[in-house]
């Protein structure tokens, strides 16, 4: 701030010399004009010109001027720092007539008055300069905070990878593998026996697995979310829930089917796999008798809403629950986010998720 104060100082200094203001005439009017107010204390003083003590004694008082201004500059804003510059370019007038009525040298105004505006820019400048300091500073500890989460989210979202990979592989151990060990023994049984009977049992056996693994494709990588889009892929995988659990299904798309097609294969991809997640849970939880899917198009966004009539949440599920952790960072990829109301508001039982994802606009 003295550094300001200084600047300020100089500045005044050197434009009041540069203009070519004879700051001597104008201090003896200004003293002339207070003593005339004041003429009951006598005649007019007479005021020496510029000198080494005059010129000290004008920086001092432009000092305090400049230094006053700039921490009016650094501490007030908008129309409040204006107003306060003005009353101080008022003040510092006043002080002059009255320095210029008792002492016999030779003042400069303008020189003070120009210290004041110098010095208030000079403390709105500092200001600026650490207002701006302070948003770098936040800027880069909020960037440090999101790359600390993406990186916990990536390494959480590995694991959940990896986790699902071991469930795949238990799968293919527990049931593929399984109905074809049996499948095999049943082939050798027929070769040495000859049964009439095994042959249908086979064909079976092997329509069994083949429905098995063509479960766990679809469960990895669904051919009518690829073929089909977004809306046919929810209402297979509303209809599948139905015939594991026997729950019966509403399904209804009013979204606009060229916002549906805006989406990338990415958004395609995770939205359903949110859909996905929401309906094995329904199925392994909920005792659900009616779920529904609805998708809809919401001013800039797309809205899923999956409802069931089930057991609902609990509080300590909606807060703790690891897969809906896993649920909420997946939609965060793409921007999406993601709500579980428990119980429905609309029927006072059940669960409602709610998915809301932005969607770019759509060309008319």
């Amino acid at each position: 701030m003295a550094a300001a104060g200084l600047v300020s100082v100089a500045l005044a200094r050197l434009l009041t010399g540069g203009a070519g203001i004879d700051e001597g005439k104008l201090s003896l009017e200004l003293a002339t004009a207070v003593q005339n107010m004041f003429s009951f204390f006598g005649g007019v003083t007479e005021h020496a010109g510029t000198d080494a003590r005059s010129e000290l004694f004008m920086f001092g008082i432009s000092l305090l001027a400049a230094l006053a201004a700039s921490l009016t500059g650094y501490t007030l804003k908008g129309p409040v720092r204006l107003i306060v510059l003005f009353q101080i370019s008022l003040l510092l007038l006043v002080l002059s007539g009255l320095l210029c009525f008792f002492l016999p040298i030779s003042l400069k105004p303008a020189m003070l008055v120009l210290s004041a505006v110098f010095g208030t820019g000079a403390g709105w400048f500092l200001k600026l300069l650490e207002e701006r300091r302070r948003r770098r500073e936040t800027q880069l500890i909020e960037l440090k905070l999101r790359e600390k989460e993406l990186l916990e989210s990536r390494m959480t979202l590995v694991k959940q990878d990896e986790t699902e990979r071991r469930l795949l592989a238990a799968d293919l151990h527990d049931q593929v593998l399984n109905d074809l060990k049996a499948l095999k023994t049943k082939i050798d049984k027929f070769a040495k026996s000859g049964d009439s009977e095994l042959p249908g049992e086979i064909l079976k056996a092997m329509d069994s697995s083949m429905v098995e693994i063509r479960n766990i494709m679809d469960a990895l990588s669904p051919v009518v979310l690829e073929h089909f889009g977004l809306a046919s892929a929810a209402e297979e995988c509303l209809e599948r829930g139905g015939q594991r659990s026997g729950y019966a299904i509403d399904f209804s798309n009013k979204a606009d089917s060229r916002a549906l097609k805006s989406l990338s294969q990415v958004e395609q991809q995770l939205l359903y796999r949110l859909i996905q997640e929401s309906i094995t849970n329904t199925c392994k939880h909920s005792k659900a008798k009616r779920v529904s899917i609805s998708i809809a198009g919401e001013s800039s966004h797309l809205l899923i809403r999956i409802k069931d009539d089930g057991t609902g949440l609990s509080a300590e599920s909606l807060a703790n629950s690891r897969g809906l952790r896993y649920m909420r960072l997946r939609a965060g990829l793409i921007g999406a986010a993601v709500a579980w109301i428990s119980p429905d508001p609309e029927t006072g039982k059940g669960t409602l998720v709610e998915i809301r994802h932005p969607l770019a606009p759509v060309q008319a």
